[in-house]
């Protein structure tokens, strides 16, 4: 039923929508409003009306602490507003002094000579900064704070009144060429215990857009103070115990987890900041690396304990190549002795260090402060951006940073949702109760923008990622997930030493020569060569390879045969003790024996595949390991969920079905269920080998289909299908927007189109799986408008498939696993979305 048009629910609406920061209102059927914000509230640039007001709270909050006289304790040293959160008194002068010390060591450490700090408050960094370089930018949103530093007329510096989001605006441009930077650039952005006010995810993200864009070659982002999301439950828990010793643990777990929900600022990790910066990267053509850093003061605080410092280095040369040494293979009863041992010679990362301040009860774990100490000024001590229980230290310092793709995931508390919800409920209640209309106490219920406008379909989205995840979860419950993103590190390890040791021939340790004479050299097939091309970036990206201006690669990491060699053993079993099969893991090592005769074509890579007609290494690569268990199970989980609300039998459309990995669980979540399933390949062999598999299952049927091809020409008709399932298919696509247009064309109006996809390129599938993906002789592999076509990429990022189905008319409903879950290292994903 619809709303009478004359009703007070529709008349409300229609008042609402006249607010310039609603952009939706509808009644529902249970007499509520639904109340969307419009886009453009929530924009950063221009920025909205509620990003706005946020920063704004924001400002009149630290305009207030910064006329506090209570704790400046010198000109240069007002804490105002520094508060332990467990007591609530003043943290420590000596303290915050260190803390101060620690941060001035890492900026100092990147080199800088003009330094724009945005955010820079009452000048703690600034002060003890200003000495040490040649000019100074300081803005801040609190006019008190720039009024205050301002007054000081500190030499080579300028101050100015500016947002985070406004390093670009001319006032700031004018600042930092005022002070002499070259090119008007500084070479040091800094971001110094703000990102925690930020109105979100975006808005840290148009920042960071800017200092990177900002920022001179060689320099450095400093993104420093920042609050680990992934440690906001430990916080919680911390300060509740603090407050209440005598509580019982379920008591504390419930009154932390309602601190967590409530707590006001963004909060984000690591892998998350490097998700942005890859993005970007992606985005403006610089290189961006990353280092995480522990707080290395000696105190025992939520300071010390809770946030981390981070580095971005833009455009830096490739550094020294690091020799790797676990911490637990140094001499347990003199550890620390051995390390200052090793950072006398060669580069070195010691890693696996347990942080003695979150895991005291690990064997070997050492606090950050004492691994400082025995660093040293010339190494850096690091955290794990994977885990923020372990540390490393690598000496030189100035090696200290990873390429930002290579560190997958991110988690983050972003109260900016929650703000903006709070805000509509009170910007509409107030409009309704300033209009002439009855009933002005009608219920409101703020939706997120982009929300599926109808009520009971977001909770049928909700229902099936829930049992989705819950199934997932419970087919990969034996195994140690955790321990994964690890053992896949080590393989890719491997898959570098063997890219680095096929290309030694080629004279790249010495002297510089391009690509195609690489390939000239190596005798690389023509279809193959987009490969090495990618090996060529991908050992670049990692600082293994140095690429000069002409694009004329020359410095390759020196790689002996037996690097190579040393690097299988221990794999297979390795992987099979976290659920990954050792077939597959034997196939992987295989291949990356074969890559010169790989390369030559002179050996297909499906003849290491399917050695001697063995299907249990495809098995493994498509369905056994744990990433794949738990994604086959959700995806069996999401087609009960549909069989279960289809009229008649669920038509169910397989694209690329292959050894049938993921056909297994999807024909086993519907046995009992009434289906039309086909089963379709590129290949007669898949379909000859899914007949021998499948044949005996009522309504299985088998066809020929090519999802570069016009569907209109292969016998399903437009709308016939309930369902489109693949698995690490699409990305086969000669062009991924048009092809997934295409096929959501052959959706029934509310079809789920399901797939499994990579969504980051593993050196390990480089050097293997990807062979499978080269054209024919003489044919394109890739659209020359498909995004991926000017580097040579196989997969799409996970924001970039989400764009791709929106573009095609697919609602996205959810994406498993999520961003928190340790198999979002792996890079696959599942997505399900709905046809509008």
């Amino acid at each position: 039923m619809h709303p009478d048009p004359e009703s007070p629910l529709v008349e409300a609406a229609m008042t609402l929508l006249a607010h310039p920061w609603i952009g939706d209102a509808r009644p529902g059927p249970d007499g509520r409003l639904y109340v969307r914000p419009d886009r453009s509230a929530l924009a950063v640039r221009p920025v909205g009306g509620l990003v706005a007001e946020y920063l704004e709270h924001w400002g009149e909050v630290y305009d207030w602490t910064y006329t506090q006289d209570d704790a400046r304790h010198a000109p240069d040293l007002d804490l105002s507003g520094w508060r332990a959160s467990d007591t609530g008194r003043p943290l420590p002068i000596a303290h915050m002094r260190e803390w101060i010390d620690h941060t001035v060591d890492l900026v100092l450490a990147t080199g800088p000579r003009w330094i724009l700090e945005l955010g820079c408050g009452t000048g703690l960094l600034m002060h003890r900064l200003l000495d040490h370089v040649d000019g100074y930018v300081g803005t801040d949103v609190s006019a008190a704070a720039v009024a205050a530093l301002r007054a000081r007329d500190l030499p080579r510096s300028a101050i100015t009144q500016a947002a985070a989001h406004e390093a670009n605006a001319p006032a700031v441009r004018a600042a930092i060429e005022e002070t002499g930077a070259p090119d008007g650039r500084p070479d040091c952005v800094l971001l110094n215990s703000v990102t925690q006010c930020f109105p979100g995810v975006d808005y840290l993200k148009a920042v960071l857009a800017d200092a990177i864009g900002l920022v001179a070659p060689g320099g450095s982002v400093v993104v420093g103070d920042v609050r680990d999301a992934r440690l906001l439950n430990a916080y919680a828990l911390w300060v509740e115990r603090a407050a209440d010793p005598s509580a019982d643990d379920a008591e504390l777990a419930r009154r932390a987890a309602d601190r967590a929900a409530r707590d006001e600022e963004l909060l984000f990790d690591p892998p998350l900041l490097a998700r942005l910066a890859a993005e970007l990267s992606r985005e403006s053509g610089r290189t961006v690396r990353l280092s995480v850093h522990p707080k290395t003061m000696t105190d025992d605080t939520e300071l010390t304990r809770y946030r981390f410092d981070a580095v971005l280095r833009v455009d830096a040369g490739p550094p020294p190549a690091l020799t790797r040494v676990a911490w637990t293979s140094l001499p347990g009863d003199d550890r620390l002795g051995a390390l200052k041992a090793l950072l006398s010679g060669e580069p070195v990362h010691v890693h696996g260090i347990p942080n003695a301040v979150l895991a005291p009860d690990r064997e070997g774990a050492v606090a950050p402060s004492r691994l400082r100490a025995a660093a040293g000024p010339g190494a850096a001590v690091v955290a794990d951006p994977r885990d923020p229980a372990m540390l490393g230290v690598v000496g030189p310092a100035g090696a200290a940073a990873e390429p930002v793709e290579g560190i997958t995931g991110g988690t983050a508390h972003d109260p900016f949702a929650a703000f903006t919800r709070r805000r509509l409920q009170e910007i509409s209640r107030a409009v309704l109760r300033r209009s002439p209309l009855p009933h002005r106490d009608i219920p409101i219920v703020v939706e997120p923008p982009g929300a599926d406008p109808d009520p009971d379909d977001a909770d049928e989205a909700t229902d099936v990622q829930r049992r989705a995840a819950e199934r997932a979860a419970e087919a990969v419950a034996d195994a140690d997930a955790a321990r994964l993103p690890g053992f896949l590190e080590r393989l890719d390890e491997a898959a570098l030493l063997a890219m680095a040791c096929t290309l030694r021939p080629t004279g790249v340790t010495r002297g510089g020569a391009t690509a195609d004479e690489i390939a000239d050299t190596l005798k690389a097939a023509e279809r193959h060569r987009w490969i090495l091309r990618r090996w060529l970036a991908t050992l670049a990206r990692q600082g293994w390879l140095a690429r000069d201006a002409e694009g004329r690669f020359h410095g390759l990491r020196k790689v002996r045969r037996d690097e190579v060699v040393a690097a299988g053993p221990g794999l297979e079993a390795g992987g099979a003790a976290i659920g990954y099969p050792a077939e597959t893991t034997r196939f992987l090592l295989a291949a990356m024996n074969r890559l010169p005769e790989l390369l030559r074509d002179e050996v297909p890579v499906q003849a290491l595949l399917f050695a001697g007609d063995d299907m249990g290494t495809a098995d493994g690569a498509y369905r056994e390991n744990t990433v794949n268990r738990y994604l086959n199970a959700a995806v069996g989980e999401t087609l009960r969920w549909a069989a279960g609300r289809a009229a008649g039998p669920l038509r169910v459309l397989e694209l690329g079905a292959g050894v049938g990995g993921t056909t297994v669980d999807a024909l086993r979540a519907l046995t009992g269920q009434d289906v039309e399933y086909l089963f379709t390949d590129v290949s007669r062999y898949f379909l000859t080998l899914g007949r021998e598999r499948f044949g005996d299952r009522p309504g299985v049927r088998f066809a020929l289909f090519d999802i570069n091809a016009d569907p209109a020409d292969q016998d399903v008709p437009p709308g016939s299908q309930d369902v489109l399932l693949s698995a690490n298919v699409l990305h086969n696509a000669r062009h991924a927007r048009d092809v997934v247009a295409g096929l959501g064309r052959l959706l029934a109006p509310g079809g789920l189109f399901v797939f499994v996809e990579t969504c980051r390129e593993m050196s390990a599938i480089l050097t293997s799986m990807q062979f499978l993906m080269s054209p024919r002789t003489g044919e394109p592999r890739l659209d020359p408008d498909d995004p991926r076509n000017g580097d040579d990429r196989v997969f799409l990022t996970r924001e970039e498939w989400l764009d791709v189905l929106s573009g095609a008319g697919l609602h996205p409903m959810f994406t498993l696993p999520g961003d928190d879950h340790p198999l979002a290292a792996t890079g696959l994903h599942l997505f399900v979305a709905r046809k509008d």
